[in-house]
């Protein structure tokens, strides 16, 4: 059976502790950690703790993207090392996957004039992430029990031109990349591309799931945007899906400050998880 986990993304504005707490208070199976630039985050001791202390199982680990995080210790530019360091993680407690993202052509800044966000391009630090996926990863997956999972990215609007500067970020080419994939809703929703269409693509090599909704905004709330996620979670079901559907959404949209609106949307989400795939 799938697992309806929560990502400590969702929430990377709270205390690491605090989101343990509320999603054990909602009832997930379980959590998918995003490491960030906290080195709580990235604490194989002290998540052990908080896996103990609130009953919840890291399933999956989300490698470290943050531009301001380069590298495991800050000493380390190294970006295929930021995804070792992630694995080895991972074995330590025992998660069952770790998300990669597939990596950049170029790199995407912003600047705000006026009330417009513009983005540009930049040079990308990814074309050695490239290469190791080319040559270096098949390897690395037959040496480990933790699932490298290869996740879609989203498309961005450059000088007000929509551009995919991803590589393998195509139907075609994504879901041949690796052996196992990280599905991401609201990123293929960028594309025009439903997830059960991408789904259907990688049938078989799909273990973990980002699941939210898309309105214009990514990562909404799963019961409302314009994604029929429930469709696709029933497709899940159909499939006898038995890896990981982490939860995982903008902290707007889950309302966060305000604590009685940020607990109702965290358990109609699972809710909504749990009745589509045939959970309750």
């Amino acid at each position: 059976m799938a697992r309806v986990i929560f990502s400590t993304g969702s929430l990377y504005v709270m205390d690491l502790a605090y989101v343990f707490e509320l999603v054990a208070e909602a009832g997930y199976d379980g959590v998918e950690v995003m490491c960030d630039d906290r080195y709580s985050t990235r604490d194989p001791e002290y998540l052990a703790k908080l896996s103990t202390t609130y009953d919840l199982p890291i399933l999956t680990i989300h490698t470290p993207f943050s531009p301001r995080l380069m590298g495991w210790n800050g000493a380390n530019h190294c970006e295929v090392e930021r995804i070792l360091c992630t694995l080895k993680l991972a074995e330590q407690l025992g998660a069952e996957s770790i998300v990669v993202h597939v990596p950049r052509k170029i790199g995407i800044g912003s600047v705000k004039l006026g009330r417009t966000i513009w983005n540009f391009p930049w040079q990308t630090p990814f074309l050695g992430v490239k290469y190791w996926i080319e040559h270096d990863l098949p390897q690395v997956q037959q040496q480990t029990p933790v699932k490298i999972a290869l996740e879609n990215m989203p498309t961005h609007r450059i000088l007000g031109r929509e551009v995919d500067p991803t590589w393998y970020n195509e139907l075609d080419t994504w879901s041949k990349v690796h052996d196992w994939l990280t599905l991401d809703t609201t990123h293929w929703a960028t594309k025009s591309i439903s997830p059960t269409l991408a789904y259907e693509a990688a049938r078989g090599r799909v273990w973990h799931v980002h699941l939210s909704n898309y309105d214009g905004s990514e990562h909404r709330l799963p019961h409302r945007g314009h994604v029929d996620l429930a469709n696709f979670l029933r497709t899940l079901a159909e499939d006898d899906f038995a890896g990981t559907i982490s939860v995982e959404l903008s902290p707007d949209a889950l309302e966060f400050d305000n604590p009685m609106s940020l607990r109702r949307n965290m358990l109609d989400s699972l809710n909504f998880c749990r009745q589509h795939l045939g959970q309750r």
